[in-house]
């Protein structure tokens, strides 16, 4: 029998689901960016998918940006880059990362680089 593990994310912020999980699912968090802080998701070794609880701001990958704000969701497929922007006020979103059949396994290496939107 299998049983269920129930996480606060609100409380911890951030859980390493390879410890509980045999699929795809990596890592699973909620991400709080103050006004105008932005990060950069890189998906060299996993896809990622987020979706927007509170806040505005917007996505930008290569030449297209696009507008944030709650109910979004992005997905971002192996191979690319996005760059998660808060507007005027703090953006809350639920992140999680997944591995996929053609990444290299068993690497767990941090893809998430912070940087101060200026």
């Amino acid at each position: 029998m299998t049983t269920a593990t129930i996480i606060d994310l609100a409380a911890c912020g951030e859980v390493d689901l390879t410890t509980m999980l045999t699929g795809p699912l990596r890592q699973a968090r909620v991400v709080t960016l103050d006004a105008a802080q932005a990060e950069t998701l890189s998906a060299a070794d996993r896809e990622h998918t987020l979706f927007v609880l509170e806040g505005t701001g917007s996505a930008q990958a290569g030449t297209t940006t696009v507008d944030l704000t709650a109910g979004t969701a992005v997905t971002l497929p192996l191979g690319g880059s996005m760059t998660i922007s808060a507007g005027p006020e703090s953006l809350r979103y639920f992140h999680a990362s997944l591995m996929t059949p053609s990444a290299s396994a068993g690497s767990l290496s941090p893809t998430v680089e912070e940087a101060d939107a200026q």
